[in-house]
């Protein structure tokens, strides 16, 4: 049986990076879940959940990762995560919701808060700024789960915050 760690990368994005990170961890005879990778400019962050050997050390890990030529200029991050027993939040995504429209000051706040007021716990979150000569496009997508009985009130209460902040609005349910 092996033990679960998150390993995370931050720096900058440069070709092969994610498949020389890959092949090293599968090479220690690990396995990846909940793996996610982003860039924003130049610089990204790749975040996984491994499973390693009880008996590959951490310092081993993050040494040999450390070495690899497309992660030279990068941080690693590496920590054991605890196993629970007792039944937590899901993480099984039960809507995707789409905002976008003018970009406004304090506008994800409104929306997470609003999300969190109506017992959505977010899996996913991505925003993005697209900017033109006249104006600044905001986009937010999120994947949330929140059980069939809150999301009538809670797409409700989103619908509500989107028509105050003259957003967009869509969703779809998984």
């Amino acid at each position: 049986m092996g033990t679960n760690a998150i390993i995370s990368y931050l720096g900058e994005n440069k070709p092969n990076l994610i498949s020389q990170i890959t092949s090293f961890l599968t090479d220690m005879d690990g396995q990846f879940s909940g793996v996610t990778f982003a860039t924003l400019g130049r610089v990204c962050e790749l975040t996984m959940v491994y499973q390693k050997s009880d008996k590959l050390e951490i310092d081993e890990i993050k040494n040999g990762l450390e070495k690899l030529e497309s992660a030279k200029n990068g941080e690693f991050q590496i920590k054991l995560l605890e196993s629970y027993t007792d039944v937590g939040p899901t993480s099984k995504i039960s809507h995707r919701i789409v905002l976008s429209g003018e970009d406004q000051k304090g506008l994800l706040n409104k929306i997470i808060k609003t999300l969190n007021d109506n017992n959505a716990l977010i899996i996913r979150m991505n925003t993005e700024k697209i900017a033109f000569p006249d104006k600044t496009q905001y986009i937010c997508r999120f994947a949330i789960s929140i059980r069939e009985e809150n999301a009538p009130e809670c797409l409700s209460q989103m619908v509500k915050v989107a028509g105050e902040m003259k957003l967009t609005f869509r969703y779809e349910t998984s």
